[in-house]
């Protein structure tokens, strides 16, 4: 049965219920039999679980940068608030569900979604990178995963590669193509005649991967407010 908190009063003479965003308050007469009490909240679990959704709607409602949907590897998911499912990105009904508790902010919510993008990228670019790498004979000392606000990825002169999470909302195709802009910086960290050669040689089709972020790289950043 759902968690409740009690409230006891003198002057109530019957049992009320409300479904609010601290939780599920339950109004009884002082000195009510508890097991009777927990009977008859057993017999509102449905309706309680109907009341929660709803002002789980509330809140998504209520969030700036959502529009309803998001991208997941280029390909457009409906996203959803949930007070009782785990946060999870479910591939074959293409939904993100970010769990939200009476506590949950825009904040938290937003850092629940990005997480959730950040595993998506990471086991994707972990399934791939490797491969690359060792075509490119590029030397990966290390690979980390941030939020950028205006770059898809870095490589230090200590061959430290970092990938934006974001990253996670752009087709598969466009992410392949930032491993190997990537890996191409551990042999020229300029972008001169040099580097595109390098890149051009392991994605022909690269001048294509360039547009595409420029004409719609802006629609995978996640407003902060």
């Amino acid at each position: 049965m759902f968690e409740y908190q009690l409230k006891l009063s003198k002057k109530r003479k019957t049992i009320a219920l409300k479904v609010t965003d601290n939780g599920v308050l339950v109004y009884a007469p002082q000195g009510a039999c508890i097991k009777g009490v927990e009977r008859w909240l057993e017999t509102k679990t449905l309706w309680v679980a109907k009341q929660q959704q709803r002002l789980a709607k509330s809140v998504q409602q209520q969030i700036p940068w959502n529009s309803g949907k998001l991208l997941v590897f280029g390909n457009e998911y409906a996203f959803t608030c949930d007070r009782v499912l785990p946060s999870h990105i479910d591939h074959l009904q293409q939904k993100v569900v970010v769990h939200i508790t009476a506590k949950s902010s825009t904040k938290s919510i937003r850092l629940a979604l990005v997480k959730l993008l950040a595993a998506e990228l990471e086991q994707y670019i972990d399934s791939r990178l490797h491969t690359l790498s060792v075509q490119m004979n590029s030397p990966v000392e290390s690979v980390k995963f941030r939020e950028y606000k205006s770059r898809w990825g870095s490589c230090s002169s200590h061959y430290a590669l970092t990938f934006n999470v974001l990253l996670a909302g752009a087709p598969k195709r466009m992410i392949d193509y930032v491993m190997v802009h990537e890996l191409a910086h551990c042999h020229v960290m300029a972008h001169n005649r040099a580097f595109w050669s390098l890149v051009a040689m392991y994605d022909s089709n690269y001048k294509e991967a360039v547009s595409w972020f420029k004409t719609n790289g802006k629609q995978l950043f996640i407003a902060k407010d």
